[in-house]
């Protein structure tokens, strides 16, 4: 089938604080928490088939900070269950976990002892429309994270009146740092359904 050429423009998404986590994007009613705070027991097999690092085999390294997994799990937004998430990009201060949920696939950053976390219904994210999320790092840089379906190799993380850098996808999920400062316009890539842009949300913005 032919990709469609338009590009697909969408809101911004909301995201999820947990812990003692630096400023992130306002919650809003565009992505409400569920009102079961009951967590999925195990990965739904369309999340698996949308993002198959949630297919592989579950290491140690895969567990999130103990503290960081104890406020997901007591707040189970959408069923996020921390137990059963995935490792996809590790790094010195933050890393980033896929963590299946109830018909959604979260991606979260860790920040210290919080995180911040976006989680696109699966059935967006199979068509590439996970959303981005951005918190601000302890440097206080902004850090622009998200995740992507099966097939999405690369993103473009666009700033200013006309900066684009190209950022590799690792196990569904992508993770970039901007300087504070910086204007934020939005993160592209290319979803099976053709070019997608995600606005990207300024966490300092008033």
């Amino acid at each position: 089938m032919r990709k469609r050429n338009a590009l697909i423009a969408l809101p911004v998404v909301a995201v999820l604080g947990f812990g003692a986590v630096g400023a992130i994007a306002e919650d809003d009613d565009s992505n409400p928490p569920s009102e079961a705070g009951a967590m999925v027991t195990a990965v739904e097999p369309e999340a698996a088939e949308v993002a198959s690092v949630l297919a592989e085999d579950r290491v140690a390294a895969d567990a999130m900070p103990e503290e960081v997994a104890g406020d997901i799990g007591a707040r189970a937004d959408f069923g996020m269950n921390p137990g059963l998430s995935r490792r996809a990009i590790a790094n010195t201060t933050s890393s980033v976990f896929v963590v299946p949920a109830r018909e959604h696939v979260c991606v979260a950053l860790t920040i210290g002892a919080g995180a911040g976390a976006i989680c696109p219904p699966t059935d967006d994210l199979r068509s590439g429309r996970g959303g981005a999320g951005t918190a601000v790092l302890p440097t206080g840089d902004i850090a622009v994270f998200g995740v992507v379906p099966d097939g999405v190799d690369s993103v473009s993380v666009q700033t200013g009146e006309s900066d684009a850098r190209t950022v590799a996808v690792e196990d569904n999920a992508y993770y970039a740092v901007v300087a504070a400062g910086t204007p934020l316009r939005a993160v592209v890539h290319d979803g099976p359904d053709g070019p997608v842009e995600l606005p990207i949300y300024d966490p300092l913005a008033d």
